[in-house]
């Protein structure tokens, strides 16, 4: 994520008691209010690009002014520690009614018990806006424990200008480039002081293995909670084809040495063609690029399919909250299409519901390949490694260092494939 961050707001204690988190995940019973009770919820939220605070702060306003006996007070949290501090605040029970994170991080706090279940709260018009496979990634055991919001997925940037001159046409939703054209054309762009393509690899893993799923690499299988690696070849057709582009310089070289937004800069003056990263960045090139710097999302690369990983941004309720059912009325009032399509115009995502893609289509027009990027939706799966208990840390300790060793050449297929599987058995 990117943008300016936003002034820094009041931050209140956790305002909920309650039975405290056990092992089941059980909704609470809904509360019954008499008519004159006050309900205070409070909302952790880690929203920070200026748009986005905005466009929470007025969510919040607005609620609180058409429900004066239920009001929603917001505790921001840093991005960066956002899973440290629920692991705090749920031990000395202290959540925040609300919790804003992402689905690749609840699935621990779902099977601990700490956020409510959730499938009898949600309004029956909300989950019918939702994919199913995209719910499917924020259920644990049958049970839902968080309303997905906004979506990411890994999109081509690319310089119309340089495409044009170099006489490539650019792709559309309906005619998408393969991975295979996409290295094509990154090889005819490749020329002068210009390199055809860029991705900032620093941190490979997510990136390779969202997309990954576009040749049906899935990792893992069998049991949600302690699944079995497989790596195959359609788990390694991603990272040798970057790994070819590099050897063959159509692909940057210090791609490898650069986080996700590092490529930007260069990007902007011409370094690179095209360049790989979340399309949240889009928000970046709109408040940075120069003045006349022509450039669009692509439509997604397919392999076998167009498919990455659905891991949404959620809005959960702690099991430990007395209001479950206010929160969730508060959840459900958040994704009302208008506040829904604020939110992801704030960050550059694609919201989950079609009423809100559609209220964004219309905002933004045709600018900057904004109608296949909202199209991608319809591509979000569920990625089963979100839900195992191990993968952050072997992510983080095994995966990562294996995919940069193996895109620096020091290890071929095979020594990548066994460092991925020797490290998940650990």
């Amino acid at each position: 994520m990117l943008g300016s961050t936003a002034a820094a707001l009041t931050l209140l204690a956790g305002c909920v008691s309650g039975s405290g988190s056990g092992s089941g995940g059980e909704s609470p019973a809904p509360s019954s209010l008499a008519a004159d009770q006050k309900v205070s919820l409070t909302f952790s939220t880690y929203a920070f690009q200026d748009a986005t605070v905005k466009a929470t702060e007025d969510i919040v306003a607005s609620w609180n002014a058409a429900n004066p006996n239920i009001q929603v007070t917001v505790q921001k949290v840093d991005p960066n520690s956002v899973h440290d501090k629920l692991v705090t605040q749920f031990a000395g029970k202290q959540a925040p009614d609300i919790i804003h994170d992402e689905a690749a991080d609840i699935a621990g706090f779902s099977r601990q018990g700490n956020l409510a279940d959730l499938s009898s709260l949600i309004p029956a018009d909300l989950k019918q806006q939702v994919p199913q496979s995209v719910w499917d990634s924020v259920t644990y055991g049958g049970k839902i424990t968080a309303v997905p919001t906004i979506a990411q997925v890994y999109t081509v940037f690319a310089n119309t200008d340089l495409l044009k001159a170099a006489g490539v046409a650019v792709p559309t939703a309906d005619a998408p480039w393969t991975w295979d054209a996409m290295h094509a054309n990154a090889n005819k762009l490749t020329k002068g002081g210009t390199s055809g393509f860029a991705w900032g690899l620093k941190s490979p893993t997510a990136g390779i293995m969202s997309t990954s799923l576009g040749f049906d690499g899935t990792f893992v299988t069998g049991d949600e909670a302690k699944p079995k690696i497989s790596i195959t070849d359609k788990e390694l057709a991603v990272p040798s084809l970057l790994r070819k582009m590099l050897q063959d310089k159509s692909m940057a070289a210090d791609s490898t040495s650069l986080s996700g937004t590092d490529t930007l800069k260069g990007f902007y003056a011409g370094k690179y063609a095209m360049v790989m990263a979340g399309n949240y960045v889009a928000t970046q090139i709109q408040e940075e690029a120069p003045d006349g710097f022509n450039w669009t999302m692509l439509p997604l690369l397919k392999g076998t399919n167009q498919h990455q990983a659905s891991n949404p941004q959620t809005l959960s309720v702690a099991r430990q909250s007395k209001y479950p059912a206010q929160a969730a009325q508060f959840i459900a009032y958040y994704m009302q299409a208008k506040n829904l399509a604020a939110i992801a115009q704030g960050d550059s995502l694609i919201p989950v519901t079609k009423p809100a893609a559609d209220l964004v289509a219309k905002n933004v027009g045709d600018a900057n390949g904004w109608p296949a990027m909202l199209a991608a939706a319809d591509q979000l799966v569920d990625a089963p490694w979100n839900k195992a208990d191990q993968f952050p840390d072997w992510k983080e300790n095994y995966a990562t260092p294996a995919y940069q060793k193996f895109l620096a050449g020091e290890i071929d297929e095979a020594g990548l494939t066994k460092e991925l599987t020797d490290g998940w058995k650990s």
